[in-house]
C-alpha cells in the first residue's frame, strides 16, 4: 500500500456520466493486480472530507511506463468535481488496495458479467488472460440501463471476446436485464464457464451468484459497497459473509481488505 500524487494525462467523457481518467503513477502501477482498487483525494482540502474509491479500469505500461485508467460515474459532489479537473493538475492516490481476481487454472471458457459502471474492472482483467496467453473462449454478458452506459465494447472483441448486450430500455441489444437472459443462454450452451467473473449492482450480483451455485460454476464477483478508509478501519463496507472454519457466526467481512473480490459461496446474501 503506497501514498502517492498523480499527474493527470487526461480526463475524457465517455458519455454524459462516464468518464476515462488517466493517472501517472509508476510506484502504484507496477504492483496492481487486476479487481484492485484505489482511494483517489481528488484535492488536498477537507472538502470532500473522504476518499472515493475507484477500481482500476486498465493499465498503460508503456504508454507512458507506469501509467494506469480508471472508469468513472458522476453520482456526487465528488465525481463531479472531478470532472473539472485537467491534464497536468493531480490527485493523491493510495493504493493498490484489496483482494482482486484469481486466474483458472486450466484453459476453458471464461465468462464475464457486468452491469452498468462495474465494467469498470473488466478490462484489466480480460487484458491480462490474454496476456497469460489463457485460451478461452471468451464471453463478456454486459447490460445497462441504455446504450450510453456500454463502453469499452470494442476493446474486449479486439481482445477475442464475444460481447453480448443487453439494455433495460431495449436501445441497443437483447431487451431486459442481463440476469433474466443469462441463465437461459448458459443452458443452451456445449460448455460451461471454468469461472463466472462479474461486477456490479447487488441484486444483480446476487443472481449470478445463485445461477452459479445452481449451475456448479466457479464465481468471483467484485463488490460494490460505500467506503470510507479502503484500509478495514471504519467498518463502512461490511458485508456479511459465511464465517471461516472454527469463527462465530455471524461473521462480517470488510469488502476494502477481504474483497473486493469474493467467491460468490462466501456471501449470505440479504
Amino acid at each position: 500500500m503506497i501514498l502517492r500524487n498523480a499527474q493527470i494525462l487526461f480526463n475524457k467523457p465517455m458519455s454524459t456520466e462516464l468518464y476515462h481518467l488517466g493517472l501517472l503513477c509508476p510506484d502504484i502501477a507496477v504492483s496492481i493486480q487486476p479487481g484492485q482498487f484505489v482511494m483517489v483525494r481528488i484535492r488536498d482540502s477537507f472538502d470532500p472530507l473522504l476518499r472515493r474509491p475507484f477500481a482500476i479500469h486498465r493499465l498503460y505500461p508503456n504508454d507512458p511506463p507506469g501509467s494506469l485508467e480508471i472508469l468513472y460515474k458522476v453520482v456526487g459532489k465528488g465525481t463531479r468535481l472531478l470532472t473539472t479537473m485537467q491534464p497536468g493538475n493531480s490527485v493523491n492516490l493510495l493504493g493498490p488496495l484489496g483482494r482482486g481476481f484469481r486466474f483458472p487454472n486450466d484453459n476453458g471458457f471464461v465468462l464475464l458479467v457486468a452491469g452498468g459502471i462495474g465494467i469498470a474492472p473488466l478490462p484489466y482483467l480480460a487484458e491480462t488472460l490474454a496476456a497469460h496467453k489463457h485460451k478461452g473462449p471468451f464471453v463478456l454478458w454486459f447490460g445497462g440501463k441504455t446504450s450510453g452506459d456500454l463502453v469499452c465494447v470494442q476493446h474486449f472483441k479486439d481482445l477475442g471476446f464475444a460481447v453480448e448486450i443487453v439494455t433495460e430500455d431495449g436501445s441497443i441489444g437483447r431487451k431486459g436485464l442481463v440476469t433474466e437472459h443469462l441463465e437461459p443462454w448458459l443452458i443452451q450452451q456445449d460448455e460451461l464457464p471454468k469461472v463466472i467473473y462479474s461486477c456490479g449492482p447487488y441484486p444483480m450480483q446476487r443472481s449470478i451468484a445463485e445461477m452459479a451455485a445452481r449451475l456448479r460454476i466457479s464465481s468471483q464477483l467484485s463488490m460494490e459497497a460505500l467506503m470510507g478508509c479502503g484500509v478495514g478501519a471504519c467498518l463502512s463496507c461490511s458485508l456479511r459473509c459465511r464465517p471461516p472454519q472454527g469463527a462465530a457466526d455471524p461473521h462480517y467481512a470488510n469488502v476494502c481488505q477481504n474483497g473486493p473480490v469474493f467467491d460468490g459461496e462466501e456471501i449470505i446474501w440479504e
